[in-house]
């Protein structure tokens, strides 16, 4: 019984420990769409929109940083700052049932196509996923 105390002594230190994301805390689901809005606190915080239950990846499937996003039950739009510098910054849409992401997007074009869609800062977007 002494050694099983210990143990899980030794196992909730080094679990405690470790930033290992074991139940992707940093990661919220938007509603049924299959994606999620996950944080990354590894240096200055950043937004990734990834496909539910996997791991966060470096860029997310829009390749970058989500600095603000928006969706409905068939689109998610996102301005996306790109992970690597050559390629555009801009807004892009996820299309939920096809996984086809397009961009980037004239503004213009996506209030027109998708008025009901209000874009929101990423970090006000995560804190509203509960």
């Amino acid at each position: 019984m002494k050694k099983l105390v210990i143990l899980s002594a030794v196992l909730l230190v080094i679990l405690t420990g470790c930033d290992v994301g074991l139940f992707n805390s940093g990661c919220r689901a938007m509603g049924d769409s299959g994606y999620s809005l996950c944080r990354n606190e590894d240096g200055p915080t950043a937004f990734y929109l990834e496909p539910n239950h996997k791991a966060p990846s470096g860029g997310g499937i829009l390749d970058g940083t989500v600095q603000s996003i928006g969706w409905n039950e068939k689109v998610i739009v996102a301005q996306r700052q790109s992970t690597f510098r050559g390629d555009p910054d801009g807004l892009f849409v996820l299309d939920i049932a096809s996984k086809k992401v397009d961009g980037p997007i004239d503004q213009e074009i996506i209030a027109k196509q998708y008025p009901s869609i209000k874009l929101m800062d990423a970090s006000n977007a995560w804190s509203s996923l509960r």
